[in-house]
């Protein structure tokens, strides 16, 4: 059975304001929730957009860490649109570069609270917007070996592939598409005799094509190729919901379990509904990613990161999780009695 790295900072109340009391009693709910690995990490210049220290005081000891870049390269962006370690623009690249060294000392700094290596990967990211004019593979590939040179601290270095620039659509992130990254990774791997994989998010694969089966085709093309680095299982809705516009990357919760002649499963807490009935990411798509992404490992993570309604309560922004992690283990549970795990 699968442990998960969670992305709790999606669901987190200091989303709404800062209140220590509640951010500590939500972290330490979720850290104690059975099925969790550990915490996906954002970085956006520290590794707690409040508090780096007071964070850092609250891990646990056994737990470990992915520290992800996207929430500070998104916000680079922002003021910078040449910015990233895909851009044709050489001091995009270079600013690309000085982030991502933060983000590893800041990984340092986690794995040195702690005293020991905590920090099992690092996610990076194909940005800028890749519109013909912004980014190039051939930058990308220069970047890549670049930073396989450095020293990770024993974390993988893996690429999380968001959705690509598609001509026409309006795009969530808007960066390379997959095909180009993978090989361009296989290069480099090849080159520098490192195995830097890449990640697939559920959400943003099907954001970039309007399909729910975009996830499970982009799992099937790393693993075929040996490059699949991690599973973030985070939903999207083609239609509008409470957490944003239609095929927006808000990380919409799962889809209520439906079970044969009993009608809809209903997940509430506190009289909230806490999934999201509009979801694509339903368990039956769970299932049958876990199972085309095989086995997890040190090289191959999985991962859930789902939103919490608005105004939600700690113990509803805890359920959100909880309840998402109970139907992923549920899909699996399911593929191991019908026997179709591998």
């Amino acid at each position: 059975m699968s442990t998960f790295f969670v992305g709790a900072y999606a669901a987190a109340p200091s989303l709404s304001g800062w209140d220590p009391s509640a951010e500590g009693r939500f972290l330490k709910s979720v850290l104690e929730l059975d099925g969790v690995a550990g915490l996906e990490v954002p970085f956006a210049g520290k590794l707690h957009k409040d508090d780096e220290s007071w964070f850092l005081r609250q891990l646990p000891g056994q737990a470990e860490f992915i520290v992800t870049t996207i929430p500070g390269t998104m916000a680079r962006l922002g003021s910078d649109p040449g910015f990233g370690l895909a851009s044709r623009s050489s001091a995009g690249r270079q600013a690309a570069f000085d982030f991502i060294r933060e983000a590893l000392n800041a990984a340092g700094r986690l794995n040195e609270s702690l005293g020991r290596a905590a920090v099992v990967a690092v996610e990076i990211h194909s940005a800028p917007w890749a519109d013909g004019q912004r980014a190039s593979a051939a930058a990308l590939a220069d970047s890549l070996k670049e930073i396989s040179d450095w020293q990770w601290n024993g974390a993988q270095i893996v690429l999380e592939h968001c959705d690509a620039f598609v001509p026409g659509q309006a795009p969530s992130k808007g960066f390379l598409p997959l095909e180009v990254e993978a090989e361009t990774m296989h290069r480099v791997n090849e080159s520098s005799g490192r195995s830097m994989g890449i990640a697939v998010n559920w959400g943003r694969s099907v954001i970039e094509q309007r399909r729910p089966d975009a996830a499970l085709e982009h799992i099937n093309f790393l693993r075929g190729g040996d490059l699949l680095g991690g599973l973030v299982l985070s939903g999207c809705a083609g239609v509008d919901t409470r957490y944003g516009p239609a095929w927006s990357d808000v990380h919409v919760p799962p889809a209520p379990r439906t079970e044969r002649h009993a009608g809809p499963y209903v997940e509430s807490v506190a009289g909230l509904d806490v999934l999201e009935a509009s979801s694509l990411l339903t368990v039956d798509r769970m299932g049958e990613c876990l199972r085309a992404a095989g086995p997890a490992s040190g090289r191959n993570f999985r991962g859930i990161k789902v939103a919490a309604p608005p105004h939600a309560t700690v113990e509803q922004r805890v359920a959100v999780i909880s309840k998402t992690l109970e139907l992923a283990r549920h899909a699996e549970r399911r593929d191991e009695r019908s026997g179709t795990s591998k």
